[in-house]
Parts: C-alpha cells; sequence; structure tokens
C-alpha cells in the first residue's frame, strides 16, 4: 500500500491514466470534477472516490481555490486480472467507422484487408453480445484525388465519385460486409451546410487564423500544388512521400518543406511563393491531444507520431487549399475545405443520418458524451484521425468530450510492394470474392492481417489456405463427422458415455478456445489475425482429438467411449460456428443451420453440451462448397 499527496491548481485537469492498482482518493479542500469510464461526477471536501483497476480517471479543478486530496493506492492482483477479464459494459452507443474509402478506384484486398475487414469483424461480435453497434463509413467523395482520377480518365469528379462509390458498395456486399450507414457526401443536399456551419465555427476561433504563409507552386503553369499533384522526400523521416503526408512515418507535411519536390503536372523543379489560407494553430491543442490520447488507450504507434510532432514546436496546419474540387470554403474565395476536417465533421454527420433509420435522435450538432466511437484505419491516416480530429473538435463542439478509441493496421503488401491503385498493382477484391469463396478470403485476410506488422499476400498463399487449410483439414474433418453421425446415429447427436481422461481434457479445450476467441475479439485485445490463428489450431485439435479415438475395434468394444467423442466433436463443431460468425459470417451460419437449435446471432458464453437427438445433417455445407 502507498499514499501521497496531491494538489490540482484552479483551471487544470490532470493527466488521464489507468493502472493495475485499486485507488482511492479523499478529497481534503476544494471543489472540482472527477472522470472516469462510469462518467462525471462533482466532488468536494470530505468526498472519497474509489476506483477500480484499470478505471481511466482524472480529476479537474473547475473552481478558485486548489483541489488538494490524498491518494491511497494499493495492489490486489486477483481484482485486477478480474477487471482485465471482462468487457467493459459502454455507456451508449457504440459507432465503428472504417475509413471512408476515396471513390478514386475501386476496394483492392489491400483496402478491405485492414480497415474494413477489421471493422465488420468487431460490430458483429458487438452485436453477438447485445450491444447497440453499428457500422459506418462512406465515400470521401470531396478527395482531391478524385480530381486527379478525373483528369486521368478525361472525366468529372462527380461523375468519377458517383462511378466509384456504387462500386465500393458492390464490393462490400460480396464481401458479406454489414453496413448500418454508407453516407455518400456528395449526394446528400444538407450535408455541405452542416459541414459549412462547422467551418464558421472555426473561423470564429481563436486557434484559426486568415494567414499568408509559404506554399508550392507549378513552375511551368503556376498551379498551387498540394497531395497528389506533389511528391518528394519527406521532412521528417527523409522517405519519399506524398503532398501533405508521409506515408512511412505517419507525419504530416507543408509541401514546400518537402525534400527533392516534383511537381505532377511538370518535369521542372517547383518554386516557393505564399498564398493566403485558413490555418489551424495545432500546437495550441498539443496538451488537449496528450489527455485524448493518453484517455483513449491510443496504440504506442500513434503516441510515437504525437511525440514526433511535438518536437517540432510551433506547427499549424492549414485547412483550406485553392482548388475547383471540394466544399467552397466560405469567406475565402477560390478556396475549399481541406477533406482532412472535412472527414472530421463526417463522421458526427453520418452518426445523425444512421439516427433516421434507426429512429434515433442522434444529433450531428449535438455530439453526446455517451456516444462511444471507435476508428478502424491504416496507420497513414493516424494524423488526421488520432490528431487533428480532437483538436478541430475541442474549437467546434468545446462542452464535448469525445470518448474515442483507435485500432491501426500497417501496410498490407502484394508480392512485397505495396498496393497501388494508381499503377494497377492490385487484386481486387471483385476478382476473388463470390459466395464459395468469400469466407476462404476472410480467413486468409485474417492471418495474414497487417497488425503491427506490415504482411503480404500472394494469390499461391490464398490457394493454399482454400485448399490445405479450409478444404483439407476443415471440412474433411466436418465430412468425416457428418458421415459417422450420420451412419451409427440417423443423423442425430448421440448422448455422452463413458468418459476417458482425454474426453475430459478435449471438453475443457473447447471452453479454453471459446474464452480465447471473446478475448480476441474484444476491445483491448482485438486482433483478427489472433482469432484466424486460434480458429485454425482449433481445427486441428479436433482432428488430431478425432485421430486418437479412430480405432475400429475399440469403437465396437467400447461403444460409449465413441459416444462420447462424437458427443464432444458435435459440440466443438456448434462452437466453431458460434465463434466464426464475426470473421466468417456465411460459412458460420451455414454451419449452424445444419445443427439444430445453434444459433450465430448471440455469443456463447460458455460451453454447452449439445443435447442428445439434436439434428446433426452437414450434406448442405459440404454441398454448397463442393
Amino acid at each position: 500500500m502507498g499514499f501521497s499527496f496531491g494538489t490540482v491548481p484552479p483551471g487544470v485537469t490532470s493527466d488521464p491514466h489507468r493502472h493495475d492498482e485499486i485507488e482511492a482518493f479523499v478529497i481534503l479542500s476544494g471543489s472540482g470534477k472527477t472522470r472516469t469510464d462510469l462518467g462525471e461526477v462533482s466532488v468536494e471536501a470530505g468526498d472519497v472516490i474509489l476506483l477500480d483497476p484499470f478505471e481511466a480517471h482524472v480529476l479537474e479543478n473547475d473552481g478558485n481555490e486548489n483541489l488538494n486530496f490524498v491518494d491511497v493506492y494499493w495492489r490486489d492482483g486477483e481484482a485486477a486480472l478480474d477487471v482485465a477479464a471482462r468487457d467493459a459494459a459502454p455507456r451508449g452507443p457504440i459507432f465503428v467507422f472504417s475509413m471512408p474509402p476515396t471513390p478514386n478506384g475501386d476496394l483492392h484486398l489491400g483496402h478491405i484487408s485492414g480497415p474494413y475487414l477489421g471493422a465488420d469483424v468487431y460490430t458483429r461480435f458487438l452485436r453477438m453480445k447485445g450491444v447497440e453497434a453499428y457500422h459506418l463509413t462512406g465515400s470521401d467523395d470531396y478527395q482531391s484525388y478524385v480530381a486527379t482520377r478525373a483528369d486521368a480518365d478525361q472525366s468529372t469528379p462527380a461523375k468519377v465519385a458517383r462511378h466509384y462509390a456504387d462500386e465500393i458498395r458492390a464490393t462490400f456486399a460480396l464481401l458479406d460486409c454489414e453496413v448500418h450507414s454508407f453516407l455518400s457526401t456528395m449526394r446528400d443536399d444538407a450535408y455541405a451546410e452542416f459541414q459549412a456551419t462547422c467551418f464558421r465555427s472555426l473561423l470564429s476561433s481563436t486557434a484559426v487564423d486568415l494567414r499568408e504563409s509559404a506554399a508550392l507552386f507549378d513552375a511551368v503553369t503556376g498551379q498551387y500544388l498540394y497531395e497528389p499533384d506533389v511528391s518528394g522526400r519527406c521532412p521528417d523521416c527523409g522517405e519519399p512521400a506524398g503532398g501533405n503526408l508521409c506515408e512511412e512515418c505517419g507525419s504530416p507535411n507543408l509541401c514546400h518543406d518537402l525534400g527533392a519536390a516534383r511537381s505532377r503536372q511538370s518535369a521542372e523543379g517547383p518554386v516557393v511563393g505564399s498564398v493566403r489560407r485558413a490555418e489551424l494553430a495545432l500546437d495550441r491543442h498539443y496538451d488537449n491531444i496528450d489527455r485524448h490520447l493518453r484517455a483513449s488507450g491510443a496504440p504506442a504507434r500513434i503516441m510515437d507520431l504525437f511525440a514526433r510532432l511535438r518536437q517540432r514546436g510551433d506547427f499549424s496546419v492549414p485547412i483550406t487549399h485553392p482548388s475547383d474540387w471540394g466544399l467552397p470554403a466560405e469567406g475565402i474565395p477560390g478556396q475549399v475545405i481541406w477533406a482532412s476536417p472535412e472527414m472530421a465533421f463526417s463522421f458526427l454527420y453520418n452518426i445523425q443520418t444512421l439516427a433516421r433509420s434507426q429512429g434515433r435522435d442522434w444529433n450531428a450538432a449535438i455530439p453526446s458524451n455517451d456516444w462511444q466511437i471507435v476508428h478502424f484505419f491504416g496507420f497513414d491516416n493516424s494524423f488526421s484521425l488520432a490528431l487533428l480530429c480532437p483538436a478541430l473538435y475541442a474549437e467546434v463542439f468545446s462542452q464535448w468530450r469525445p470518448s474515442i478509441r483507435y485500432h491501426v493496421n500497417e501496410f498490407y503488401l502484394l508480392d512485397g510492394e505495396k498496393f497501388s491503385t494508381s499503377r494497377g498493382h492490385a487484386i481486387w477484391g471483385k476478382e476473388v470474392l463470390n459466395p464459395k469463396m468469400v469466407d476462404v478470403v476472410r480467413l486468409h485476410l485474417g492471418l495474414t492481417r497487417p497488425e503491427g506488422e506490415r504482411t503480404n499476400f500472394t494469390l499461391n498463399a490464398l490457394r493454399r489456405t482454400e485448399h490445405d487449410v479450409f478444404r483439407g483439414i476443415w471440412l474433411n474433418w466436418l465430412d468425416a463427422l457428418g458421415q459417422e453421425i450420420a451412419q451409427l446415429f440417423n443423423g442425430r447427436v448421440p448422448d455422452a458415455g463413458d468418459w476417458s481422461p482425454a474426453d475430459r481434457a478435449f471438453f475443457a479445450r473447447i471452453e479454453t478456445y471459446r474464452a480465447a476467441m471473446e478475448r480476441t475479439y474484444s476491445d483491448d485485445g482485438f486482433s483478427v489475425r489472433r482469432a484466424a490463428a486460434q480458429a485454425c489450431d482449433f481445427v486441428r485439435e479436433c482432428v488430431s482429438y478425432r485421430q486418437a479415438q479412430d480405432y475400429a475395434a475399440a469403437r465396437r468394444l467400447y461403444p460409449a467411449r465413441n459416444r462420447t467423442s462424437l458427443a464432444l466433436q458435435t459440440t466443438a463443431a456448434a462452437i466453431l460456428a458460434q465463434t466464426l460468425a464475426p470473421l466468417m459470417p456465411r460459412f458460420a451460419s451455414t454451419l449452424a443451420r445444419a445443427i439444430g437449435g445453434v444459433s450465430t446471432e448471440t455469443w456463447p458464453q460458455s460451453v454447452q453440451r449439445l443435447a442428445p437427438d439434436t439434428t446433426f445433417d452437414l450434406r448442405p455445407l459440404l454441398v454448397f462448397y463442393a
């Protein structure tokens, strides 16, 4: 046990944090507020706040005198393990956002493997657990990259955005990816006005100024250069980078600070000039961003990006750019709102759009502290989502304390190189997705998902997953099991008989697997790659268990043992169906329908052996995948 004295001066908020000890604050004098995972309460002298292990907490002094307190803390290992193992109940609805795709091309497997598969798996699991969760995304229609694609196709940005937004939605359908709200920003009449209102709020804030600052221009045409119009060397890491962002290290740039800059328009080196734009002094929000990242439990990769940004000191980022494509920046002729701040507010608007279909009263202009937001995205979008968005929200919605979690993936490579829409180096979703292959693709993308490191895709590896793993192990086991149940018990699950030590161990292993999958799908330990690997390992264990019982003479002489073995394998098949529902929904539902009474709508709280005489007819499953 330990204790200390603490003081929070007027107007100051302590750093948000969480730890494994139990902690108690005893307020000695002053007043303020404490915010925890359970909400916000006012505190004053004489109050005691008791905090569980891992419960995030801050003290805020909103009074005129020091908030003095005694901090008492002690470690209880059993309590810490109990809290770590259970899910925290959400305060309100959970809005799971996958990064809105840019409609300058269809979705390739590099896109699918990251945000879209991850968000779909995560949302499906939450809904199985009875949580009010929704998957939201859309098409980022006003991206500058849409205009670039339109130039290449000799089309218009609007036509390009409309065409590829429809193609993207079709690919989502082929992926069996459930999207509860798909916002096509260009097609929503009220969207532009909402963005204009948010932009007016930004212009009136103290952190945003209209200022003349350095910018980059094409030496021949004089065109203003940003994003896809320019490339060079990142001023932070020195690696090749595009305008405004380095995909390698995630750092933003201002284009004019790129090394060896090159314009897309001409072979001449671009020139540095100046332009008057709206700029956000991001350095004024460093403390706010720091508190937000700590409270969100942001991955170390994002924390590192922020630490590197802080080392720059003063940093202002333009939030408008001269362009013909985008939402007009009111009061700044010839300029449009940069797509990154637009995207920040589009998330809130998408929640309001979802509200209409759900009969709810969620209002984008009045975001609620009960909203839980979860973002799935590639690391190259970390600056916009995890650093810029919180600063923008603080400027426009000062009373809102957003609760946001971040799930980040790295680049997925194709034959050792980055997927590239512009270079055509890609395997498109529509090339490999069909009803019989969709779950094989989802399984393989899960097994190779770029979590914490870059991973590689090859068509040969996908074929091996299909033939060697899914068909060679999974379906062969289920086929043999189904045939034996049909021949010996007329397609009905037998009652267990005599239990050997191996049987008891296998029954315990089924529960171990179920609990491991639950932890892997849950927020703190979420990993599609680990879920896919655990499922493969479990099926291999089922096969090994079956092989260990596969002796004809012993089966004839000890039929009670054989009944137990088959009863346990049918239970394992049922648990496999339920635990694979988030990752492989079509396969899981087809398998579940073959087993009477098994549902993939709810998550199994524990392993329950299938009741004797339960229907077990796998022929429809095997015929479908024949």
